[in-house]
């Protein structure tokens, strides 16, 4: 199974136990990381052949992580529902207000996405899922945010945040 992304991992002093949900999970390191640490895990994608591998892994080895199906173009989170969000390298501004409501007050929020600059590393790359570098953290302007890193990675090209949910 896949490694972890190391921004979370970096930042892994500010886990704690609860609910998780892992948004675009893929093929599940950041799920499988999450449940190590003490999470029950949703872990949400649009591949059944990438969850039905972590569902096996995980329940292989007694972690508590749901898979769930479904198209992120048409998906709703349940409100207040989460502890921590997790969501890396995948961006969609209709969404953003699902995360934000599916965050329990004080519940934590790692992002890392693509920005603009990341043309330069994949030109063929569709502009729709590239945020502006300042961006992310104004998404989140109503969040205290804990790291901000607007251009991250060796070319900048990385946007990414953890923020704590206040209101």
């Amino acid at each position: 199974m896949p490694a972890p992304d190391p921004f979370l991992v970096q930042h892994s002093d500010l886990l704690r136990s609860g609910r998780s949900l892992d948004v675009a999970c893929g093929r599940g390191g950041n799920a499988i990381f999450l449940a190590q640490s003490g999470y029950v895990v949703d872990a949400v994608d649009i591949s059944d052949i990438a969850l039905a591998k972590l569902q096996v892994y995980a329940e292989q080895r007694g972690l508590n992580i749901r898979c769930v199906l479904a198209d992120l173009d048409y998906f709703t989170f349940a409100k207040e529902s989460y502890d921590l969000v997790a969501v890396f390298y995948f961006f969609s501004e209709p969404l953003l207000p699902s995360i934000k409501h599916a965050l329990r007050r004080d519940g934590l929020l790692f992002y890392a996405t693509y920005n603009e600059r990341h043309t330069s590393v994949q030109p063929g790359f569709n502009p729709d899922y590239l945020v502006d570098p300042q961006a992310l953290a104004r998404y989140f302007s109503d969040f205290e945010i804990l790291v901000d890193e607007s251009e991250a990675g060796e070319r900048g090209n990385i946007s990414r945040i953890i923020g704590r949910k206040i209101v």
